[in-house]
């Protein structure tokens, strides 16, 4: 492993491997938890969906420190989410359930109510197949705004997450904000959560936290693994609040990590 500093203060912590990048990720999580409910009564934290972020839950699951949080006081949120049905095998918040913390919830570690996941889409087939634009639009912004009335009601007026992690997708995304869409721009920290529509990564419709609100998190930490990530990783690490590379805009209050390996780094 090996570590370096950033030009935007952001902290670069490189693995020989996806695997060790992983485990040591999950550990990372599992320590800064117990550490926040030593000093705190609750922690807030936003999970992240795709390859990384669910290999990071499934090392999680696995690790010895998983038993030793206090998981009654740990609330879960997500940083995006397709718009599809509840059950859906492309939720982010179901592939983490079936990797991580369903079992929590089980054996009565966590309770459900702790989990925030954000709005599904409730339509029918045949009611989503016939849907315009603009109906789809007012659907996703009723569902961020039911979102934000969550995220406002369980931490208050002026919401803010402990940790937030992000994976990094090969064209420079993170959560649902995609290069040089204008949802990537908004600078209102009053605008939390948005709706997506036409993404272009399926499916098309999404919920995303945005830029001003992840910013304001304690703590956030990226993910990028495999070499396919190499370009947004140099891309984002060049610069800052680059549009063209959405997650040059992750940064968190206290600490901003960039956790990759040797073959996403290979452009640095």
């Amino acid at each position: 492993m090996t570590e370096t500093a950033s030009v935007s203060m952001r902290r670069v912590i490189q693995y020989a491997s996806p695997e060790l990048m992983h485990k040591a990720t999950a550990e990372r999580f599992l320590l800064e938890l117990s550490d926040r409910l030593a000093a705190g009564p609750r922690v807030d934290v936003a999970l992240t969906g795709g390859t990384d972020g669910t290999a990071v839950l499934k090392a999680v699951a696995e690790s010895p420190l998983n038993d030793a949080v206090d998981w009654s006081r740990v609330h879960l949120w997500w940083g995006d989410e397709r718009f599809v049905a509840a059950d859906s095998p492309d939720r982010n918040a179901q592939q983490a359930r079936e990797t991580w913390f369903g079992k929590l919830i089980d054996d009565g570690l966590m309770p459900a109510s702790h989990v925030h996941e954000m709005p599904a889409d409730t339509r029918t087939e045949t009611e989503t197949s016939s849907s315009s634009d603009e109906d789809d639009v007012t659907l996703l912004n009723r569902a961020a705004d039911e979102y934000d009335r969550e995220l406002v009601y369980e931490l208050g007026m002026h919401p803010k997450l402990d940790v937030a992690m992000f994976g990094v997708g090969p064209d420079g995304h993170f959560a649902s904000l995609f290069p040089d869409f204008p949802e990537i721009r908004i600078d209102d920290p009053r605008k939390r959560v948005v709706g997506i529509t036409h993404s272009p990564k399926l499916p098309p419709l999404r919920l995303t936290l945005t830029s001003p609100f992840i910013r304001s998190s304690d703590k956030v930490w990226m993910l990028a693994g495999s070499e396919g990530k190499a370009k947004a990783v140099a891309g984002a690490l060049s610069g800052v609040n680059n549009p063209h590379v959405p997650s040059s805009f992750a940064a968190g209050e206290h600490e901003t990590l960039w956790l990759i390996t040797k073959a996403s780094a290979k452009l640095l």
